[in-house]
C-alpha cells in the first residue's frame, strides 16, 4: 500500500536512524495525520525534507503532536539536472494550476516573468510554495520545486545564462522540438496574448531557440504543461 508522504522541511532527518523516535509538532501535518487521515498508533507515514525520505511508524498521536519511530531510510526520487519553467504571468488561478502541474511532472523551479503582454496582476508566494509542496508529497518527488520571485524577462535570463543552463523559447513560429536528456535546461512560455516585438527583440539579443510543440494554438497553461512533461521525463 502507497503510504502518505509529508514534507518537513527543517527536520534534522540525518542524525535519524531506525529504531529512533521523531517528535512532529507541525501543526498542518499533525492536523492532517490525526484529524483528516485519522491515524493511529502502527500506522506508517514517510516524511522527508530536501536530503533525506525516511519511513515511520506512529508510536503515539495527539492533536499537539505525534511520536514516530523511524524505520527505514526510503529512496529519494529526484531529477538528475535542473529542469526550469520560465513561466510569463497569466491570470492567478492559471498560474497556480501551472506550479501544480509541473511540479507533479518533476520541474525542479518555477520562475514568474514579466514580459510585454503578461497579466500585471501579483502572485501570492507563500500560496505557490504550499501548492508545489503539496504536489511534491502527492507525486513522488523527493525535493519540492524553488518557486522565485517575479522578474522582468531580461534579468532572469542574464541570469540563467551565467550558469550556463540552455534555454528554449516556446513559439508557434518555433521549429519541432529535439529531445535533449543531457544538462540543465530552461524553456520560456509566454501569456496568452503571446510574445511581443519587445521580447522577441530580447529573444535575438540572448540568441535563444524557439520550439514547437504543436501545430494548433495552445493556451498558456496547456503549453506549459506539454513542455514540462518533454522537458522533464
Amino acid at each position: 500500500m502507497r503510504l502518505h508522504r509529508f514534507y518537513i522541511q527543517n527536520a534534522n532527518f540525518e542524525t535519524l536512524s531506525p529504531g529512533k523516535s521523531f517528535v512532529c509538532q507541525e501543526e498542518g501535518t499533525v492536523k492532517q495525520i490525526a484529524l483528516v487521515l485519522r491515524g493511529k498508533a502502527g500506522d506508517r507515514v514517510r516524511f522527508f525534507n530536501d536530503t533525506r525520505e525516511w519511513e515511520l511508524e506512529i508510536e503515539s498521536i495527539s492533536k499537539k503532536d505525534i511520536v514516530l519511530k523511524a524505520i527505514r531510510l526510503a529512496e529519494m526520487r529526484a531529477q538528475s539536472r535542473r529542469v526550469i519553467l520560465i513561466q510569463s504571468l497569466v491570470k492567478k488561478d492559471k498560474f497556480e494550476w501551472i506550479v501544480q502541474k509541473a511540479t507533479e511532472l518533476g520541474v525542479t523551479e518555477i520562475i514568474p516573468v514579466i514580459s510585454e503582454r503578461s497579466e500585471k496582476r501579483g502572485l501570492d508566494h507563500k500560496r505557490l510554495e504550499k501548492i508545489a509542496i503539496e504536489a511534491t508529497e502527492q507525486s513522488g518527488w523527493g525535493r519540492v520545486p524553488s518557486i522565485q520571485i517575479t522578474r522582468h524577462l531580461r534579468e532572469v535570463l542574464e541570469n540563467i545564462k551565467k550558469d550556463g543552463v540552455k534555454i528554449y523559447v516556446l513559439d508557434m513560429q518555433g521549429k519541432t522540438l529535439q529531445k535533449n536528456k543531457e544538462g540543465d535546461v530552461a524553456f520560456l512560455v509566454g501569456p496568452e496574448g503571446g510574445w511581443g516585438s519587445t521580447d522577441r527583440d530580447v529573444f535575438n539579443e540572448f540568441e535563444l531557440e524557439t520550439i514547437s510543440l504543436s501545430v494548433s494554438t495552445l493556451r498558456a497553461e496547456t503549453a506549459a504543461i506539454i513542455a514540462s512533461h518533454e522537458f522533464a521525463r
